[in-house]
């Protein structure tokens, strides 16, 4: 076990309540009577819909075919019947095809015995063909198809591997109660994807706060012989950005993607095994469910599909009405309108903010005090960037660094003038974007 550096450069210590939900067991979410599963719940183009409604469908089917390299697909979460395909409004604008199934018939895999496929014989192709059919997407936020991270070039071979267990935001505990329960299986999922990959160096990285996990996955490690480190890593966001992590490992300096270097995310690794060890599709992930109006915060297994207000149930339900409900954490979540909104592959969390939590404080004019600059761990002047979105000036903030904008949220969170800086570069790059796009 290493201790390795923190951030390369700034970050913040934002308040994190997720002791609340950490240490509770993962549990079972309620199905569904209902579920509406988006076609694009992945980086990118929306799967191809192969379903109608009347059509039955089971537990694990096929329902969106990818479309395009960096497509996904998409499998029905429960059996039943296919009511409706309509069009759905997702977070930040985005729309999507979405297939409604009312729930009905048996299910195929929840409740029956489960057998383990060895894997040790299966050519290259055959395992990264698992992991495609399945519809593994990164699970930590960027949603790429897994498949892709791990076809390196024939003849090639990353230099680097880590399995990144450090959650993506303060207050959710998803990815700790995944690791304390289910570390043998993250370590096969990483003896496969080593094959695959080839890394001369394998790593899990853990926060600071995640020491405990330590000697399970030491034993576990041992069991396979696969030799990896563990590295723990000052717990200060946002430390579980891939790059970051990277940069943070190997010490070099942070200056975009590290060529030669593969992160997954654990929830990502646990659906690469159950891919590849079960036959299983990505139907359903575990996300965390907490806030102050929250009666019991908990990490949830939940059904890809279920609307969110069905979470707030399992949790024994809002022990006052919420100011603002958002999909994700505290730093980078995103608010939604209607507990509507299905649960997908992206979402990592869902948090409930009282009313005084809430309300948008008061924004006063810039200061110059520089200290947003301080907390960017991406090097770059937001204040600087936010005054030439106001004006216009989008290609002067492309080539100023906006482009290398995480929208980590570091710079809002920091600014004591309260100026809404990360909705502002977030706009920018949007507006860009569309102008590129036509």
């Amino acid at each position: 076990m290493t201790h390795s550096n923190s951030l390369p450069r700034g970050g913040v210590i934002p308040p994190d309540s997720s002791l609340i939900s950490r240490e509770a067991p993962i549990a079972n979410a309620a199905v569904p009577s209902v579920a509406v599963i988006p076609m694009l719940q992945h980086a990118g183009r929306a799967a191809v819909c192969v379903v109608k409604p009347g059509d039955l469908v089971r537990e694990g089917m096929l329902i969106g075919r990818a479309d395009g390299a960096h497509s996904a697909n998409v499998h029905s979460s429960i059996p039943g019947r296919v009511v409706e395909v309509r069009r759905l409004a997702l977070q930040e604008g985005i729309s999507s095809d979405a297939v409604v199934i009312e729930l009905g018939g048996e299910f195929d895999r929840s409740g029956r015995p489960r057998t383990l496929k060895g894997w040790e014989k299966l050519s290259r192709i055959d395992l990264l063909g698992k992991i495609q059919s399945a519809g593994v997407v990164g699970l930590g936020g960027e949603l790429v198809p897994t498949h892709l991270k791990l076809a390196v070039m024939p003849g090639k071979s990353a230099s680097l591997l880590v399995a990144n267990g450090i959650d993506c935001e303060p207050s959710l505990s998803a990815d700790y109660a995944l690791m304390r329960e289910k570390p043998g299986e993250i370590v096969e999922a990483l003896r496969i994807c080593q094959v695959l990959v080839g890394a001369a160096r394998v790593v899990l990285a853990l926060g600071e706060d995640a020491e405990g996990l330590v000697p399970e996955f030491e034993r576990a490690l041992a069991r396979t012989g696969l030799q990896c480190e563990i590295a723990l890593m000052p717990s200060r966001y946002p430390q579980g950005n891939e790059q970051l992590v990277v940069s943070s490992l190997d010490g070099t300096r942070l200056s975009g993607p590290h060529a030669g270097s593969v992160v997954l995310n654990v929830a990502t690794l646990f659906a690469v095994y159950e891919a590849v060890v079960m036959d299983a599709p990505l139907i359903e992930r575990v996300l965390t469910v907490t806030g102050a109006p929250v009666a019991a915060p908990r990490n949830l297994k939940v059904r890809l599909g279920t609307p969110v207000r069905d979470l707030f149930d399992d949790c024994g339900g809002l022990s006052a009405r919420p100011g603002k409900i958002v999909v994700g954490g505290p730093m980078r979540g995103v608010a939604i309108a209607s507990l509507d909104i299905p649960v997908t592959k992206g979402t990592a969390g869902v948090t409930a903010f009282a009313g005084a939590e809430a309300r948008t404080p008061k924004e006063w004019p810039c200061i110059h005090c520089g200290v947003c600059v301080e907390v960017c761990p991406w090097d770059l002047v937001p204040t600087r960037l936010h005054k030439l979105i106001q004006q216009g000036e989008i290609e002067q903030a492309m080539g100023e660094g906006l482009g290398r904008c995480t929208e980590c949220g570091c710079c809002a969170f920091a600014c004591p003038s309260h100026i809404p800086l990360v909705d502002i570069l977030r706009t920018g790059k949007r507006s860009r974007g569309r102008t590129v796009d036509g």
